[in-house]
């Protein structure tokens, strides 16, 4: 859900002491720890990744989280500055106030040390922090409509989709990576662009990431929350960081795609498997009949009409036994397009394992 973003619209008209106006401009979000606190916060990160567990935990200074939880989230605009201005920087405030580069360096040299422990390449890392948001619990606040700074969202371990794609948009810029904030007005709803080449959103120019779900780089949720479908083109707000690219995108749409073709075609079985079900009653009830008049015929004597209708008998059977390997080789087939249908969902994080799985398909 995006949160509401307000602006105050304030013209003021006093002159300074040395007789001038001020100037136009802009007051963002800002942090101002409260050095009244002494404590710190320690957060275990939990999550799995490429199917293997990553933990470990992390003190963020008390001080500096009180201040952003307490900080007025909404922009001032003074003098004649206009009433649009602002918009392209608000979201980056919330990522570059400066008083929080103590703790992205902390953040960030957990993750660079798992990064080299497991050998993870530049779009694997890219991935690994994508799954990390992902994980955290989406939550709206009911009280509190602003966006939070990153330090809030990492402290609480939850928000929602504009907190949590500033969390990923701060971690990915401060490793070099092109990203942007896309912002969806009419939906209400915010999401992570990552610079990618063969998976792009419209026009933008980047990959869609869906931070409120666990997901793959580039795939965009059939629905949001609320069965609300993305149908708008986003405002896109680059934030500034490097000018690493996601290049495993090649490899994510050929598992969408594949995903889309099993999909398709296991509705297609499903709706032969009903009617071969259909056949295979009328078969068996044929069957059934078939054997029921052999074993009257027997039981009165009649053995040269019994021996007229074995044949017939056993060629029933014969039938039925081919309709059910049939029936049963369209389950199997079904099956395995099931399967590749919970790979796809169940390897989000793991990519490059779900292509290894599923490439040939």
């Amino acid at each position: 859900m995006l949160r509401v973003i307000i602006a105050f619209a304030l013209t003021l008209t006093l002159l300074t002491g040395c007789g001038t106006m001020l100037p136009d401009g802009v007051i963002y979000p800002s942090i101002t720890p409260d050095e009244t606190i002494s404590a710190v916060h320690t957060v275990a990160v939990s999550f799995t990744f490429e199917r293997q567990p990553v933990e470990f935990t992390l003190t963020v200074d008390g001080g500096l989280y009180a201040g952003a939880a307490a900080a007025d989230k909404e922009v001032i605009r003074f003098g004649n500055a206009r009433a649009n201005d602002w918009i392209e920087d608000y979201f980056p405030a919330f990522i570059t106030e400066p008083h929080q580069q103590a703790f992205y360096d902390s953040l960030l040299a957990a993750f660079r040390s798992i990064r080299d422990q497991r050998g993870l390449d530049a779009d694997r890392y890219a991935e690994m922090l994508t799954a990390y948001v992902q994980s955290i619990t989406y939550r709206v606040d009911p009280d509190d409509l602003s966006p939070k700074f990153p330090v809030e969202t990492f402290v609480e371990s939850a928000g929602d989709c504009d907190d949590k794609t500033l969390l990923l948009a701060a971690l990915l810029a401060r490793e070099g990576y092109d990203v942007a904030v896309l912002m969806f007005e009419p939906e209400q709803h915010v999401a992570l662009g990552i610079r990618a080449d063969g998976i792009t959103y419209d026009d933008t120019g980047y990959a869609y990431v869906e931070t409120t779900v666990p997901g793959y780089i580039g795939q965009v949720p059939e629905s949001l929350e609320g069965g609300i479908a993305l149908e708008s083109e986003p405002r896109v707000f680059r934030i500034d960081g490097g000018p690493a690219e996601y290049t495993a995108g090649p490899q994510v749409a050929a598992i969408l795609d594949a995903r889309a073709r099993a999909v398709a075609e296991a509705e297609d079985l499903a709706g032969m498997i009903e009617e071969a079900d259909g056949a295979l009653a009328e078969l068996e009830a044929s069957v059934r009949s078939s054997y029921d008049d052999l074993q009257r015929l027997k039981a009165t004597g009649a053995y040269t009409q019994y021996n007229a209708q074995v044949d017939g008998y056993n060629a029933l059977v014969a039938e039925y036994n081919r309709a059910i390997q049939e029936r049963n080789d369209l389950a199997a087939r079904h099956n395995e397009l099931a399967a590749i249908d919970r790979a796809v969902a169940d390897g989000a994080s793991d990519r490059a394992g779900t292509y290894a799985t599923i490439g040939s398909f």
